[in-house]
């Protein structure tokens, strides 16, 4: 990537004892260890750039777009659901919080 990149979020993936990372930033995420070797050909592909990404206790990650909020899997990258909005919101922090 040629210029400034815009990370996102740093997701350690579960059952893999710490050692295999999701990093997220710009529109995509890859799957990288610890040592900094790619782990999996796969590449998380957002729908559109989303400005906050969040990790979920169901093995999801969260993605807040200017007009959609993505929920992909955190194993494979998949779309597994949409949510569309109208209203964009800039947000400090996106989070789960009591499961929701």
């Amino acid at each position: 990537i040629q210029g400034t990149i815009r990370p996102h979020a740093i997701i350690i993936l579960p059952n893999t004892s710490g050692m295999e990372l999701l990093l997220t930033y710009e529109d995509e995420g890859i799957y990288i260890d610890i040592y900094g070797h790619f782990t999996k050909e796969t590449v998380l592909q957002w729908g559109e750039m989303p400005a906050s990404v969040a990790y979920l206790q169901s093995n999801q990650v969260m993605g807040w777009g200017e007009k959609a909020i993505e929920l992909r899997s955190v194993e494979t990258g998949d779309l597994e659901g949409v949510f569309m909005h109208k209203k964009a919101q800039k947000l400090k922090f996106l989070c789960e919080r009591n499961d929701k």
